[in-house]
């Protein structure tokens, strides 16, 4: 296992997990609350997350690839 960088992974983990954390919360409390910005800004920390998820799993696929 690679071992460079680990507290660098360990922090973008950690960005990831409470960027959709603020995401789920925002977007459960605009449901709650009748409030659609509140919504909408938790859709938007939703996606963010989904989307740094995904670069960093299309990173690992190219680097197992070679």
């Amino acid at each position: 296992m690679d071992q460079t960088g680990t507290g660098d992974s360990l922090k973008q983990k950690a960005l990831i997990v409470i960027i959709c954390t603020i995401g789920i919360v925002a977007v459960s409390y605009g449901v709650a609350k009748d409030d659609n910005v509140i919504f909408v800004v938790g859709i938007v920390f939703v996606i963010a997350g989904y989307l740094l998820i995904r670069r960093r799993i299309k990173e690992h696929i190219k680097r197992n690839q070679q």
